[in-house]
Order: C-alpha cells, then structure tokens, then sequence
C-alpha cells in the first residue's frame, strides 16, 4: 500500500493547524513551548510546496508578483498595529516575502541565460533572502528540495544533515517534516490559494491583538 497519502491541498490544511498552534505559543502568553515544537515542521513544507508550485505554475512571475503584493500588504499590517502598540515588539512574521524572494532566486538560478545575465539582481536577491525570516537556511531548504525532489534518498539524506546542524536551536525539529513531504503523492487538490493568503495574515494579526490584551 502506498505510503503517499497527502495531496498539495492536504498538506496545506495540516501545516495551517500546525502554525496556528505555532504562533499561538508565539503570542499568547504563558502557552506551552512545545506549542513552538510543533511548529517547527511547517514552514519546510510550505518551502516544498512552493517548489512544487513552480514546477505546475505556467506564469512564475505572476505566481511572485502575487507573492509580493501579499508580502507589502503583510508588512503595511504589521507597521499598522506596531504604530497602535508600540509598547509591543514589531512583528517580523512575513513568509510571503521569504517565498517570494526565494522564489525569484530559483527562477533566476533554473535558467541559464537568466543566471548569466542577471547575477547582480541574484546577489540582492539572496542579501534580501538572508534578512527574511528563516533567512539563508530557507533558501538552502528550497534548494534542496527542488533539485533532489526526483532523488528521495538523497533528498532525506541532505534535509536530515542541514536540519541536525541546527543544534541546539529548536529550529533542527524541522527534521520532523521529512514524513510529510515524503507522503507527498503530486497531486493538486482542491484549489483554495485564496484562503491561504488570506489566512495567514489575519489570524497573526488576531493572535497579536489577543495576547497584547491578554498582557495588559
């Protein structure tokens, strides 16, 4: 019986209770920290799925402009409740602009022409990747993934090793991720990109006003 169960769509709905759970230990106070454990697996596999969607996405700049629009408006959120709390610290969470930036980088990279003429916009590219959250060790994750995809053994071997190199930082939990993206069958699923987008920001946005009021 094969052992690849889950679909993109699946994988996404599992990876957005993860990191519901996730960022309630990040802004609710007094939460558990294994709710941080937990959420260790979920942002690699958003990584893979993003290289899943750039290998089945026909236009790949629309797929990053669309991105980076939800990158700005995440950012313009934020700076909105840091001006109303500014008691608060800024929130930095912003994967839509780690996604994005990554994004372009392997468009850059996968064509040869594109790389040749464009190893400038690459350097900067990588400098914004490096300042985005999961900075450099996101684009090495989505690197793997996409150019080991074909080759799981090799691809397990590689995640494994780059993940055990984080010890002591909670962040090498991200080695539970690897069932996942194993079970992975390639298969869309139903297409509900738009809750997603949607999604994330909104409920960063809730738990932060829930925690602040939970402080005060």
């Amino acid at each position: 019986m094969s052992l690849q169960i889950f679909n993109s769509f699946s994988l996404k709905i599992i990876m957005t209770i993860l990191m519901v759970i996730d960022h309630i230990g990040q802004f609710i106070p007094g939460t558990p920290p294994y709710f941080r454990w937990i959420g260790r697996i979920v942002a690699p596999v958003f990584f893979f799925l993003l290289t899943e969607g750039y290998d089945h996405t026909k236009d790949k700049l629309a797929y990053i402009k669309r991105l980076f629009k939800c990158a700005i408006i995440m950012f313009a959120g934020n700076l909105v409740l840091w001006f109303i709390f500014k008691e608060e610290s800024f929130i930095t969470n912003n994967i839509f602009f780690t996604l994005a930036v990554n994004l372009a980088i392997l468009v850059i990279i996968d064509d040869k022409e594109k790389r040749k003429k464009n190893i400038f916009l690459l350097v900067v590219l990588i400098a914004f990747a490096s300042l985005a959250e999961g900075s450099l060790m996101a684009t090495a994750l989505i690197m793997i993934f996409f150019y080991l995809k074909h080759n799981k053994l090799k691809l397990s071997i590689a995640y494994i090793v780059v993940s055990l190199l984080l010890i002591p930082n909670i962040q090498w939990m991200q080695v539970f991720a690897l069932p996942f993206i194993l079970m992975y069958n390639g298969k869309r699923g139903p297409d509900f990109k738009k809750f997603f987008y949607i999604f994330y920001p909104i409920h960063i946005w809730i738990l932060f006003l829930i925690g602040h009021f939970l402080s005060i």
